[in-house]
């Protein structure tokens, strides 16, 4: 089998909900000195492209599953993978910080906007001036979310001084003064503020001494399928849609920018055949009804195949986004042709 997915993953590009820039680089994993902490993958992407340092602030955590998805804590920010979607987005951490001050009049929705300010019929709110600047400048709805509050004075927890302040779905905006122009809107910790009202898993903020430490608790590292008698490591490599890096003929090849263990969405797994002794030679062998195993952060979760068709190269539905837990195994067939996908598709059970 030699490259049978670049064609595939090309495709595939097209399937996503929203244009993921997701590639090689933004796969590779990054090292935060400052916390001891891992970048990676639709984390890193998202990250990057949505500005970054500025907007975020420094990694707290590492990836961990919380409500059903992976997530990552930073300084000002909640990263989410969405596995339904394909997707990494940021958190509501501005709502779960106003909840039960509905009744404050600074979160008291208004019916209109004066001039020079925009207003927001989704959530009855207003935003203007440097928040508005900095809003429009950062990202928008994709970061921030849609404002929550009118700006109001607010005591800051971390530092004891007021400030004008607004929140919005995602985050809350913070006017300094005294700062440089270019510094005089920031994002407030809220991150670091949610994560001490509801600590993440000790090990999760533990810090770590290398950037291959990146999604190790969620990313798939080994599969077992007795019948064939597969038992294997699985390989993380790569992060392109537009390219898939071919594994080592002994290894399976996880790509990682689609669902995880234990949570919802579409986990795509790829090996060779050909020669004598590849990975998948015997997955043709496999019948409705078998096991199949993945173990992830130190535990091992039991699949059953539910389904096994086959393919054309062009029928890249199979890689797309999944709403529940999906197990996809991919190989191509006949040996020696190599024209067709063999799909076989497992739940967990």
């Amino acid at each position: 089998m030699l490259r049978p997915y670049v064609l595939l993953l090309a495709i595939a590009a097209t399937l996503l909900p929203v244009p993921v820039l997701a590639n090689t680089s933004a796969g590779t994993p990054v090292f935060f000195r400052e916390t001891g902490h891992t970048l990676a993958y639709g984390f890193r992407e998202f990250y990057n492209r949505q500005g970054g340092l500025p907007i975020f602030g420094l990694p707290i955590t590492e990836v961990f599953v919380e409500g059903g998805r992976p997530v990552q804590y930073f300084e000002r920010a909640r990263l989410e993978w969405h596995g339904d979607l394909g997707i990494a987005l940021a958190g509501h951490l501005g709502r779960w910080f106003a909840d039960g001050r509905t009744g404050d009049s600074a979160f008291t929705p208004v019916r209109s906007a004066p001039a020079n300010v925009r207003y927001f019929a989704e959530t009855g709110h207003t935003l203007g001036g440097a928040f508005q600047d900095f809003w429009l400048s950062g990202g928008g709805i994709v970061t921030f979310g849609y404002p929550i509050s009118e700006p109001f004075q607010e005591t800051n927890d971390q530092d004891g001084r007021s400030y004008t302040v607004q929140y919005f779905e995602r985050t809350r905006f913070e006017y300094h003064p005294e700062n440089a122009p270019r510094y005089r809107v920031l994002l407030g910790h809220l991150g670091r503020q949610y994560l001490a009202a509801h600590p993440a898993p000790a090990w999760a903020t533990a810090p770590v001494n290398s950037p291959t430490r990146a999604w190790e608790s969620v990313i798939p590292s080994h599969v077992r399928v007795p019948r064939i008698g597969v038992d294997t490591d699985i390989v993380t490599a790569g992060f392109s849609l537009g390219k898939w890096d071919v594994p080592r003929y002994t290894a399976v090849y996880y790509w990682p920018i689609s669902g995880y263990p234990g949570t919802s969405g579409n986990i795509v797994i790829a090996g060779h055949v050909g020669y004598r002794d590849i990975i998948f030679n015997k997955l043709p062998k496999v019948a409705v009804g078998d096991d199949i195993y993945v173990a992830a952060g130190g535990g091992e979760r039991r699949y059953f195949v539910r389904e096994m068709f086959t393919l054309l190269p062009d029928q890249t539905w199979v890689l797309a986004p999944t709403d529940d837990e999906v197990l996809t195994l991919i190989t191509c067939v006949p040996i020696g042709i190599y024209s067709h996908r063999l799909v076989v598709r497992a739940y967990p059970g």
